[in-house]
């Protein structure tokens, strides 16, 4: 099983690159593979438009807040 530690979208090649970081563990639990990786391309539309509400939420809500401050 992968469980999801991370991830991270970067501004690249004028596209929306996703990173993930997770570990892999058996069917016992035991951690078998630490800080793997996985990147790609952002394509699909439902994911670029779910990256505009999460970047507009930043832009609105924290970045704007913290320049004010």
């Amino acid at each position: 099983m992968k469980i999801l530690r991370s991830f991270q979208v970067i501004n690249s090649d004028n596209e929306k690159t996703i990173t993930s970081i997770y570990n892999e563990a058996d069917e016992n639990g035991s951690i078998t593979k630490r800080n793997a990786q996985d990147s790609f391309y952002a394509v699909e539309p439902e994911l670029k438009a779910a990256i505009e509400i999460i970047e507009k939420y930043i832009n609105e809500n924290r970045l704007n807040k913290l320049a004010g401050e």
